[in-house]
């Protein structure tokens, strides 16, 4: 796998920091943004600059929500540890993006502006009714904000339960994870490429049942194949 492009780094930090966002506004006071964290970081910084300030925010977040803050999870990088986020195939992010990045970390933090960050654009993807028990796999960008969305609005609904992710593409596997983040849910979004052991997978995290699958249009060939095969199983 080639390593990830300029633009592809730049789409990623832009969407892991609306999750960022996402976690400050649920703290009781804000500790990643603001003049209070600027502060703290002066006296830690040393020679370190915003590209690593903005790293160390996502290595501490990848540990808990996984594809959202880790490259690692979104790109496939091989021969890391399970809770290695980057790697040498990560080619970070320059000190001045950084530093527009955090300084605009600022305002709500919405599905619209991940899948915006992320390229993805809204569609129509018909949802079925949801009950706590529905089991629902999603493959393609549109599909799963569709279904995050009908998510948000029923709270007796479980992201993490509920719903898997088929995905290859990086963008799809990050917008799945940040969706459990701008959610909050209880954790990590369950995320599988598709693969001869993809089936497996699905069991062993749960899924050993589906009630329906969520395919939008733009989903990768594959894993649609994948969600409709097992849906409805």
């Amino acid at each position: 796998m080639s390593p990830p492009t300029s633009q592809e780094r730049t789409a990623f930090y832009s969407a892991a920091v609306v999750g960022l966002r996402a976690l400050d506004a649920r703290e009781r006071a804000a500790r990643r943004f603001g003049a209070d964290a600027d502060a703290r970081w002066t006296q830690f910084a040393g020679a370190l600059g915003s590209g690593d300030r903005l790293d160390i925010l996502l290595r501490d977040a990848a540990g808990t929500w996984g594809a959202a803050f880790s490259p690692s999870e979104c790109f496939g990088f091989f021969g890391l540890a399970d809770d290695e986020p980057f790697g040498p195939d990560w080619g970070g992010i320059d000190d001045h993006s950084a530093k527009r990045l955090l300084a605009e970390a600022n305002g709500p933090a919405t599905l619209d502006h991940v899948a915006s960050a992320l390229g993805v654009k809204s569609a129509s993807v018909p949802v079925p009714p949801l009950t706590p028990a529905t089991k629902l796999v999603a493959a393609g960008g549109a599909a799963l904000v569709a279904v995050a969305k009908a998510f948000a609005e029923d709270r007796a609904l479980s992201w993490t339960d509920q719903v898997v992710a088929v995905a290859d593409n990086a963008a799809f596997r990050q917008l799945a994870g940040l969706a459990a983040v701008l959610l909050g849910a209880r954790g990590r979004t369950v995320i599988v490429r598709p693969s001869a052991d993809a089936v497996s997978a699905l069991r062993a995290h749960g899924f050993a049942h589906i009630d329906a699958p969520l395919v939008s249009a733009d989903a990768e060939p594959e894993a649609a194949e994948l969600a409709r095969s097992v849906g409805g199983k």
